[in-house]
């Protein structure tokens, strides 16, 4: 008899331990999910669920303009330098540790245009943002590391020394936070080493808000931004089986 009651308790920890791990994994998973930064931009809409606008686009898409990628129409008048004006798609923490990348394409007939990553303090109304900066004058393009209103000294730079061609342009760009330092990188294909930026140490009081923007920065002209995806590579957002894997999530998609 106690042999017996023996057998039965252990097979019913046996149960309940493996009931127990199911859970883990089931509960395990949506963690990671509602942890993660990252989106693949698929399934013709956002998946991330803790994405927010400020300025929303009145034109925008995920996958109608281009399978797989976000679409943002942008509108004039929408800068990012004295002030913040921008189409900002943007995930709300408190974390002061991130390493987050894109890849985009950006078509463009303006004086001026910007779109890019950054990461921006409400209450400071300040940021750091790694932006390219679109335009028909000059260089036509260049890449820039910048706090509010400021791109000189400190690691930041006003050009990064990448210079496209007029018109339309790849990137890859990257930004990771440590504590107080932020660090900022580029590339253009794919398989390419990134290329440093520069270093710099700047305050943000959280909570902060952290994402992709766009805009015409100038009254008049266009700028057409797609995202193939926003990564996060501390936590990379989880996908379901015979789904596009994160590694692969940058691997370049029909060219222009």
């Amino acid at each position: 008899m106690q042999t017996r009651l023996l057998m039965l308790n252990f097979r019913e920890i046996i149960k309940y331990s493996a009931s127990v791990c199911v859970l883990m994994l089931l509960f395990g998973g949506t963690a990671v999910a509602q942890d993660s930064f990252g989106d693949p931009f698929e399934k013709g809409e956002l998946q991330n669920p803790n994405w927010e606008w400020q300025n929303e686009p009145p034109k925008w898409d995920v996958g109608e303009t281009r399978e797989d990628f976000l679409y943002i129409d942008s509108e004039p008048n929408r800068n990012l330098w004295a002030n913040d004006m921008s189409h900002f798609l943007y995930q709300e923490t408190d974390t002061d540790i991130f390493d987050v990348e894109t890849h985009f394409f950006a078509r463009w007939d303006t004086s001026s245009g910007v779109n890019g990553l950054v990461v921006k303090s409400p209450a400071d109304d300040n940021w750091v943002t790694i932006k390219f900066w679109s335009r028909d004058a000059a260089a036509k393009g260049q890449i820039q590391y910048q706090t509010k209103q400021n791109e000189g000294g400190g690691g930041l730079t006003g050009n990064a020394g990448f210079t496209p061609e007029f018109g339309e342009t790849e990137l890859f760009l990257r930004l990771a936070r440590d504590g107080d330092e932020y660090s900022a990188w580029y590339k253009t294909k794919e398989n390419e080493d990134w290329i440093e930026i520069g270093v710099t140490e700047f305050d943000l009081t959280p909570p902060v808000w952290l994402g992709v923007y766009a805009g015409v920065a100038a009254g008049a002209g266009s700028l057409e931004v797609e995202y193939e995806y926003f990564r996060d590579n501390l936590n990379p957002f989880p996908v379901e089986p015979g789904g596009k894997a994160t590694t692969t999530w940058a691997a370049v998609k029909t060219q222009y």
